[in-house]
């Protein structure tokens, strides 16, 4: 089987901190991988060899600059997964998932879920427990605003362990003089 590779957004350690206390009870990923927002879902088509030149070239040729994305609010899938969404930041996420997207080339016949951003906090095992995280979360994690300056690829191993591989800055667009 392929490795898995993914590209993400990890918030500073110190934005994540309160939300990393929710995912150290709840979430199974918690020590697979630090508290992130996927931009490109993890996938298996484009090895991390074809990939990364792939993302740098998109990035590179869409001039995408550093943006605010606020997390705020809490919801729950029908699966009992509890998310923080993204609220500021959401069309430059969605612009980034689309371009790089296209970039990876998925193979035909892939069908690739809707982009929603989240930062997932956990699963609970049933429907009262997703609702009592949902409302514990609620009550006591302040929104989490920062700057997105870098996407970060990472590759998943055999042991389900997430890695970072590469990271890749946001460049500011240039303006030329007097433009």
């Amino acid at each position: 089987m392929e490795p898995r590779v993914a590209v993400v957004v990890f918030p500073p350690a110190e934005a994540a901190a309160p939300a990393e206390s929710f995912r150290r009870l709840h979430d199974p990923l918690f020590h697979k991988i630090a508290a992130h927002v996927a931009v490109v879902p993890a996938f298996s088509w484009c090895t991390e060899a074809r990939a990364v030149p792939r993302i740098l070239e998109a990035i590179r040729g869409s001039e995408r600059a550093p943006f605010p994305l606020t997390l705020r609010g809490v919801g729950r899938t029908k699966t009992g997964v509890v998310y923080l969404p993204v609220v500021e930041g959401q069309e430059a996420l969605a612009a980034l998932h689309e371009i790089l997207s296209w970039a990876l080339r998925p193979p035909p016949g892939i069908e690739r879920p809707p982009f929603v951003p989240v930062l997932g906090l956990g699963r609970a095992a049933g429907e009262a427990e997703a609702e009592f995280l949902q409302r514990q979360v609620a009550g006591h994690l302040a929104p989490i605003r920062f700057s997105v300056e870098v996407l970060t690829v990472v590759l998943e191993d055999a042991r389900g362990l997430w890695h970072v591989r590469e990271r890749l800055p946001l460049e500011a667009a240039t303006v030329p003089p007097g433009g």
